[in-house]
């Protein structure tokens, strides 16, 4: 009976402690003023939210950082996931048919994403959104991360949600596609219309809500995400090391980089293409050859999920071998 007693205080006070923190009370100050929720509804949400030293950790080692494009892609794109896409798309056909009709965005794409995201629905994350996004906005302060904590919160309160107890990945996204509060609020789609978007528990929400956001941040459906190239020999044998040694007046390998074929043609590349978008140049060495692939509107569309280019070409690829797998 003792040591209850003992953890109940503790408990209480480190939610009075946390209450007590000045960025916190700034924190409440600003949620007030962006937000249609009241102070005691901000208090009652946040006093629950306990640091998260395990996002910390996570959050210093994203493989998108930290892993060679070889090493990521084998972990992603693989004959298990590819399978399970195919599998995925065959059980949700008429859902598909119907998002590819109302959004022009690819079955093979958003099932791509869904894949990588929570492998189809299966692993939806072992955190919760309140804690992880408390300490990332906070572990250092982040203005961005603050109003997602708003946005958690609002979304909390439309939804009837309890942040504490709904699972999430280690940075807060949340559902079927891992959607960050913001997101789920700005593109989540009420696609079985029963007046609530479910991005956790709704197959229809949660794949409308990944084609919506490709949609309106424009995905074309008559040009592809990228594609792989023809390598000029002075480029072919190149390790990691090698390849960021590198000096162009360009940065590869970077989702920002637009540039012309001219321009990647006179840094000793041969590219061809018929298509009008400006190019994201992609040097990798992958399955024990470098290989050169180029990334196109669609492909930038795809960073706008997650910003790392091994992120956008790994949605590509197994888009491609889904789509290969899916019509053999």
């Amino acid at each position: 009976m003792i040591r209850v007693l003992i953890i109940i205080f503790i408990s209480m006070s480190l939610k009075a402690n946390l209450l007590e923190r000045d960025d916190v009370k700034k924190f409440i100050d600003l949620a007030v003023e962006e937000s249609n929720l009241t102070r005691e509804e901000i208090i009652d949400y946040i006093k629950d939210a306990q640091p998260s030293p395990k996002a910390v950790e996570l959050r210093s080692n994203q493989p998108e950082v930290k892993a060679t494009w070889d090493d990521y892609r084998s972990k992603r794109v693989t004959d298990t996931r590819i399978l399970n896409g195919v599998n995925f798309i065959n059980e949700n056909a008429d859902i598909f048919n119907k998002v590819e009709k109302d959004y022009g965005v690819s079955k093979f794409y958003i099932a791509s994403i869904i894949g990588l995201e929570t492998n189809y629905g299966g692993y939806l994350g072992s955190f919760n959104p309140l804690d992880t996004i408390f300490t990332r906005a906070f572990d250092p302060d982040s203005k961005f991360w603050q109003r997602e904590l708003v946005e958690l919160l609002v979304l909390s309160k439309r939804y009837g949600l309890n942040p504490k107890e709904i699972k999430s990945s280690w940075s807060g996204a949340i559902g079927l596609g891992q959607f960050i509060p913001s997101s789920y609020n700005a593109y989540g789609v009420d696609y079985d219309y029963d007046g609530y978007v479910d991005l956790l528990n709704s197959r229809m929400d949660g794949i409308a809500s990944v084609a919506n956001f490709l949609k309106v941040h424009g995905w074309n459906s008559n040009q592809p995400a990228a594609a792989q190239v023809a390598l000029s020999e002075q480029y072919s044998n190149l390790n990691d090391e090698q390849i960021d040694e590198l000096e162009f007046p360009f940065k590869i390998n970077n989702f920002r980089t637009k540039v012309s074929p001219d321009t990647l043609n006179e840094a000793g590349f041969s590219v061809t293409t018929n298509q009008d978008d400006d190019l994201t140049p992609l040097l990798f060495f992958e399955e024990g050859a470098t290989k050169l692939f180029i990334g196109f509107d669609n492909f930038r569309v795809i960073t706008k999920y997650n910003r790392s280019s091994k992120y956008a070409l790994s949605v590509h690829q197994l888009a491609v071998a889904i789509s290969e797998k899916f019509y053999e």
